[in-house]
């Protein structure tokens, strides 16, 4: 497998090809259900044998098998006439040693093979000749070279032990039910890309990096073994061009990645079908590794044969494809024409009785062991998988080290269980794939119904959107293109892949706007920086940012925050304790932060929405309307759109103007406190409010800066922004300390060791916050699992684990934006992060110095919580 001539053309041939070689070995199949001499395809006028290959395309394989095992293993397809689809098909063992060896520089790619498949350049997947005599010598030595041979144990050890043994650990844990070829498919492309390119991936990354430094090797990538090729050596390569090296790391990757994968599940399978072969592996490698170490692996000869016997049954490409140059006649007695078509099958080739014996269609390990218990030799024209003749993989050992490397991992750890009822067939293909993975899945996607689209299965998933929209994204590889009716223009393409993410918040930002339907939806924003684009944007940025970081708006911020905890959140909290009252803690942070908010947007007096009564304030249900209206008519996915009731868009209607009228009252009063105060500076704390109001607008290019309009809409974009995202942040983060009781007390501990007294008077809490590293990680944590959609996968995406957060020297680890997107990414990048992260770490502090916070037992109690201080 690995990186060979033989994995170039294994995973060279496009659908294109395989189509027309499938085609091939099809049509036999409803003869096939006669006598054995009734069975091969009709060779129909003007249709050749198509019409009988069609019937069989599901089934390709094992008709190859039954039609090859008829016709002494070479037969002749006839394609529609004047196609050009005239195919030799054959595994007479004669006929590929003549073709790959005795008479190779007869047998080429063919003429149509290049264009066929152009996205492979000039590579030597594509190339004849010259060039690929000096693109194989190449691939030779630097398969061949130190540097690349360290580098491919280091890669697949540090994976193994970093990335695919703490996976099946927790698989096994949790008796979760995987798709091994999934996971194979995963390891196999990290692995190999490290290899091609020495690009690092995730927790690998810096495992290898360790290494190398620790050790002091010299390890080289593939890339930069062509990037130094000595062109007097080979002289048709050109290591300057881009395009060649684009080409390398495609080949590279695809004949690394796909062979390897295939060969691995195949290979698991076979072996939870046969536990003796287990067994006797097993024994084997207790006997030579467990008691001896990792550097015996060639002494694993059972092993290696039950490997041989895996990929004889089940070659990870199962054909390939030749065209002479001359004409020619083959050993077998047929006559071929230059730059016709011979196909030889693989898949048919290691089940032909005439080639193995009696007993080709079973798996039997001990055809491969010598009587002296040696690994007995079967010539390449018999055992294909790592070809034949010149173009033998010059990457063969390389790629048994890797897998004997990750079956021994696997065998000494794990057992593997097949599903029962698990459908294992080969999937008609360029590689040999299981058709449904090895393993059970029941994905639950979204049926496209006539006329409705995906719209029903939607409004059934309606109460549980969220945990959905996980299912559905893990399950279709993070982007789910979402049909709605016809005609309604509901079509939505869902993403939560990075690369999209990144692509379309900061690479090309300037291309995704917020779309023509966006400011409708959101019209009770107005014109603010939520809803804008553009040059009008950008100037709302950028007056924001300054008046966010205005030395006067971060006092207000700390000190308001501060004395609504001391004031308000505290004794209100400490009354629950006292009397041992359960209280809706989500409620308790929703009233803190409008209190908060709304008096560093404003300047406005303490509304005390929270206190021990818990008034209704009206601009706050009327903010909670304005809220919830949008979520009905945007979040869940428009679908509401089609079940939007007039009454809630009424009382969208009353909340608007309910806040309009409490805005105007705060706006006019702020004015009045401008205009009292001209000449007579009120002190360094400023709400934003206030400076909106001295915002210059020609500086801006603000068309007002003292319109009514203006100023409504910046409250309610301000207030809205502050008050729901960080009481909803704050409920998730209690809730989750309440079931890791771990995390608790480490928060604890960090606390303890980092605050001093607040009543110090060196006290500074944003400076004393800054040293609670872990507590940051943990609401990092928080928003990672509990934003409106997760955007993070792996294999512990789904656990509340505070720990990815930090480096090996105890600092916070940097997460890109595009994997965590709670505070967005890009131009739009939240303002007010760090004054947010404060605010969270003062509450988290002040209540974890002061209390437990227990959850309500009971099933209607569940979103409540108890204090005891």
């Amino acid at each position: 497998m690995g990186t060979s001539s033989q994995h170039y053309l294994m995973a060279s041939l496009s659908l294109l090809e395989a189509s027309v070689a499938l085609l091939c070995f099809l049509i036999c199949h409803h003869l096939l259900s006669k006598k054995p001499h009734d069975r091969f395809l009709k060779n129909w006028p003007v249709l050749g044998m198509l019409p009988g290959f069609l019937i069989v395309l599901h089934r390709i394989y094992d008709f190859s098998v039954e039609v090859l095992e008829q016709t002494n293993l070479t037969f002749p397809f006839k394609g529609p006439w004047f196609t050009g689809m005239d195919i030799l098909v054959t595994v007479d063992p004669a006929n590929i040693h003549y073709i790959l060896s005795s008479n190779f520089s007869n047998y080429t790619k063919g003429a149509d093979f290049k264009e066929v498949f152009d996205v492979f350049g000039e590579m030597i997947f594509n190339s004849d000749g010259d060039l690929w005599r000096n693109q194989r010598r190449a691939a030779q030595y630097m398969l061949n070279h130190q540097g690349f041979q360290k580098l491919s144990m280091s890669a697949t050890r540090t994976k193994l032990d970093d990335g695919l043994v703490p996976l099946f650990d927790r698989f096994s844990k949790e008796e979760m039910v995987v798709d091994l070829q999934n996971l194979f498919q995963r390891f196999t492309f990290d692995t190999t890309f490290v290899l091609v390119t020495a690009k690092r991936h995730e927790v690998l990354s810096q495992g290898i990096h360790d290494q190398q430094q620790s050790n002091g090797e010299c390890h080289e990538d593939l890339l930069t073994s062509h990037m130094k090729l000595d062109t007097t050596k080979y002289e048709l390569l050109n290591p300057s061009d881009d395009k060649f090296l684009r080409d390398t790391i495609l080949a590279f990757n695809l004949a690394g990645r796909d062979t390897t994968a295939s060969a691995l599940s195949w290979f698991f399978w076979l072996l939870s079908e046969n536990p003796r072969v287990v067994t006797k592996i097993r024994q084997e490698i207790i006997t030579n590794i467990s008691l001896h170490g990792q550097d015996n692996l060639d002494k694993l000869v059972y092993l290696q044969a039950a490997l041989y016997e895996s990929m004889r049954l089940y070659p990870p490409v199962p054909f390939q494809r030749k065209s002479p140059i001359k004409p020619d006649l083959l050993p077998s007695g047929h006559k071929v024409e230059a730059n016709s078509t011979i196909m030889i099958f693989l898949y048919a080739l290691g089940r032909m009785r005439a080639v193995w014996g009696e007993d080709a269609m079973e798996f039997k390990p001990e055809r491969w062991v010598s009587q002296s218990g040696c690994l007995r030799h079967e010539p390449s024209f018999k055992f294909l998988s790592f070809n034949a003749g010149p173009r033998t993989c010059p990457g063969k050992q390389l790629a048994l080290t890797l897998i004997k490397t990750v079956a021994v991992e696997i065998l000494q750890n794990y057992d593997i269980k097949v599903i029962k009822g698990q459908k294992i067939e080969p999937d008609p293909g360029l590689i040999l794939y299981m058709k449904h993975g090895l393993s059970k899945h029941h994905n639950r996607l979204l049926r496209n119904w006539p006329v409705l689209g995906m719209l029903p299965g939607l409004l059934v998933e309606l109460h549980r959107i969220y945990d959905f929209t996980v299912e559905l994204l893990e399950s279709t590889d993070l982007t789910f293109l979402l049909k709605g009716p016809w005609f309604s223009g509901m079509d939505m393409l869902l993403t939560v892949d990075p690369a999209n993410i990144h692509y379309m918040l900061s690479s090309n930002f300037y291309n995704y706007t917020k779309g023509a339907e966006f400011k409708e939806v959101f019209d009770a924003f107005g014109d603010s920086i939520l809803t804008t684009e553009s040059e009008a944007w950008k100037n709302l940025r950028k007056a924001s940012q300054v008046m966010i970081n205005h030395h006067g708006f971060q006092k207000l911020s700390v000190s308001t925050t501060m004395s609504k905890l001391k004031e308000g959140l505290v004794p209100l909290l400490n009354r629950f304790a006292e009397e041992g009252a359960t209280v809706d803690l989500q409620d308790v942070f929703g009233r803190f932060m409008f209190d908060t908010t709304l008096v560093i947007v404003t300047g406005c007096d303490d509304p005390r929405s929270l206190s021990f009564e818990m008034p209704e304030d009206e601009s706050a249900k009327a903010l909670h309307d304005i809220g919830e209206g949008i979520l009905y008519r945007h979040a869940l996915v428009e679908a509401t759109k089609l079940v939007w009731s007039r009454k809630r868009e009424e009382d969208m209607i009353d909340a608007n103007a309910t806040f309009d009228r409490v805005c105007e009252k705060h706006i006019s009063a702020k004015r009045e406190e401008i205009a009292r105060s001209e000449g007579h500076p009120t002190g360094e704390s400023e709400d934003l409010l206030t400076s909106h109001m001295k915002l210059d607008a020609a500086k801006y290019k603000l068309s007002s800066s003292i319109d009514d309009k203006f100023l409504r809409d910046t409250i309610l974009t301000f207030i809205l922004a502050g008050r729901d995202t960080i009481a909803s942040v704050l409920t998730w983060f209690f809730w989750l300390l309440s079931e890791n009781p771990n995390v608790l007390s480490k928060i604890r501990r960090e606390m303890d060791t980092n605050l001093q007294p607040s009543s110090s008077s060196e006290y500074d809490p944003t400076e004393q916050f800054n040293k609670l590293v872990y507590l940051h990680a943990t609401l990092c944590e928080t928003m990672r699992l509990y934003p409106p959609v997760p955007i993070e996968r792996g294999e512990d995406a789904s656990e509340f684990k505070p720990e990815r957060w930090i480096s090996e020297t105890g600092v916070l680890r940097h997460e890109p934006s595009f994997k965590f997107l709670a505070f967005n990414a890009g131009p739009r990048t939240c303002l007010g992060k760090k004054m947010a992260m404060v605010l969270m770490k003062a509450v988290v502090v002040e209540i974890l110095q002061n209390f437990d916070v227990k959850v309500a037992e009971s099933l209607e109690d569940r979103t409540r919580s108890s204090f005891n201080s």
